[in-house]
């Protein structure tokens, strides 16, 4: 175990953050096992929740001061329509990728069957819907929550197929730790869900991994710290030490040398517990080469606003928000506090808040403070582009239409 040396902790000051048992919350867990906390002089208390909606209303009620979110759930608590608005702050991102779409073995099979390019999304997405269009029922498949990343990507999946292709599928709403059991009860027949889930169906023998969410879209946020606006505002010196703990988590976490380490934090029974020990005959125990799950590089902690706004596009379209304003996402999304945090770490970062999303099929780099910053890619399904820049606009979100604010990319475009 590490062993840093702590800073003079602030008498009486406590933090409650909460995380759903998916290894994507391993960087609050390594920070709290590691003294990554206690370095920054933070009494941190982890508070595990069965589900995102348990989680969203403990935050919600003040029982908890923040944690583990999904990327979208800050946005719709902050920006609700359907709920009483809860503001979020979002300093940084705790991971990115890490969601795979897994099917049925049987419906997997027909796939396979149909000599299908598997690794097309497109191409899958519309057979699977003329697998539901000729039994005449529809497919049943599950996300997390419907304002989750992994709903999202799952619609934009099959949107691809084309405009009626949601027709023809029903999605429900399915807890991470209930995925397997609803798969075994043949309650649903696919899932978008993190990991280890996707590895233990694959494990367990229920299903197979047909799509990365990172083919939907590379390197999207997948979680990010979410802490309660007043909370951050009562406690901004404090808020900055936790974003440099969980800073110094994800360097940590990105060391393949470390993961050994992981793996053991992980299975305790308070963390992860059984479902990290029984990967350990899966020929990939803890990291799917497929899901390109990552943590620190390539400034993967860095909160784009280009990305929450076209998060925001997304929940636009599926009726869950109105029209989201620049003014009103650069409330939620503050790459200002993660530059504040990083540069105390001799962590660059870019100095621009928004680019062209989707432009990007490689690694590339931008100007940072102290010099060039390397950045990961950013393509889109469908070789959209998404070209709303916050530097420069702050025009709102038609409701349900994406094409004000998306283009289609060339295929040579950089």
């Amino acid at each position: 175990m590490v062993n840093p040396t702590p800073l003079h902790k602030h008498p009486g000051f406590h933090v409650r953050l909460g995380f759903v048992p998916l290894l994507d919350s391993a960087p609050l867990i390594v920070a709290r096992e590691l003294g990554l906390f206690d370095a920054e002089g933070l009494d941190v208390e982890l508070v595990r929740e069965g589900s995102w909606a348990s989680l969203r209303d403990k935050v919600s009620f003040g029982l908890l001061d923040g944690g583990q979110m999904l990327a979208p759930m800050p946005l719709s608590m902050s920006l609700a329509r359907d709920r009483p608005k809860v503001p979020i702050v979002v300093g940084m991102v705790l991971s990115r990728n890490g969601n795979g779409i897994t099917l049925s073995n049987r419906l997997h099979h027909e796939l396979v069957r149909s000599s299908t390019d598997l690794d097309n999304p497109i191409a899958t997405a519309r057979e699977l819907i003329r697998v539901a269009k000729d039994r005449g029922e529809p497919i049943r498949l599950a996300s997390v929550a419907p304002w989750s990343s992994h709903d999202l990507q799952l619609r934009d999946w099959l949107a691809s197929a084309g405009p009626d292709a949601e027709q023809h599928v029903q999605i429900i709403p399915v807890s991470p730790i209930q995925m397997v059991d609803a798969f075994r009860s043949d309650a649903i027949e696919g899932c978008c869900v993190g990991e280890p889930w996707n590895s233990l169906l694959e494990y367990e023998k229920l299903g197979r991994i047909l799509h990365s969410g990172h083919q939907i879209w590379q390197n999207a946020p997948e979680k990010v710290l979410g802490m309660r606006a007043d909370w951050t505002e009562q406690h901004d010196v404090m808020h900055r030490h936790v974003l440099r703990a969980l800073l110094a988590a994800c360097q940590w976490l990105d060391n393949p040398h470390n993961h050994g380490l992981l793996r053991n934090i992980l299975a305790r029974p308070e963390y992860l517990g059984e479902q990290i020990n029984v990967l350990d005959n899966h020929p990939y125990s803890l990291f799917h080469p497929l899901l390109h799950q990552h943590f620190f590089r390539h400034s993967a902690s860095f909160p784009w606003l280009s990305q929450a706004h076209w998060l925001a596009t997304r929940l636009t379209l599926r009726g869950q928000l109105g029209p989201v304003t620049g003014p009103m996402l650069r409330r939620v999304v503050r790459p200002d506090l993660f530059r504040g945090a990083a540069a105390s770490m001799g962590i660059d970062s870019p100095v621009i808040d928004s680019k062209t999303e989707g432009r990007h099929q490689l690694p590339f780099t931008l100007c940072g403070r102290y010099g060039p910053v390397d950045v990961a890619s950013d393509r889109l399904l469908g070789e959209h582009l998404h070209d709303w820049l916050a530097d420069n606009r702050d025009d709102s979100i038609p409701p349900n239409n994406e094409a004000a604010r998306t283009k289609t990319a060339t295929k040579n475009g950089a």
